[in-house]
């Protein structure tokens, strides 16, 4: 999804560096505003499983925590620390989604803005 949106933003920023007509330029608008749509819901479904293994997270370390000790509190902590791992991807993951989609905010003030030049 990364390259996603750098792809995208070099595509605009090219598109930009052109002297564009109205109707070009007005379907460059419409096409920037579907992709920015379609990352936002990206970033608005990572956002909710991040979410949700942050919640298998803390009911698997509550289970690490109150388990008997033994094989039942080997499997819940090796549990946990699969979890862990998995949430610290989706933070990673989520970080880029959302300061790319914020990075793609600029790029539509400026080509609403160029319009009005």
């Amino acid at each position: 999804m990364h390259k996603s949106i750098n792809q995208h933003k070099a595509f605009i920023e090219e598109q930009l560096s052109h002297t564009l007509t109205a109707s070009e330029r007005t379907a460059l608008q419409q096409y920037h505003q579907e992709r920015v749509r379609d990352f936002q819901h990206e970033r608005l479904i990572h956002l909710l499983v991040t979410f949700f293994f942050a919640l298998l997270l803390i009911a698997s370390a509550i289970g690490a925590i109150t388990a008997p000790f033994g094989l039942m509190q080997t499997l819940f902590c090796t549990l946990t620390l699969v979890l862990l791992l998995l949430e610290l991807a989706y933070i990673r993951h989520y970080y880029y989604l959302e300061n790319g989609t914020q990075s793609l905010y600029d790029l539509t003030e400026r080509l609403f803005k160029e319009e009005s030049r």
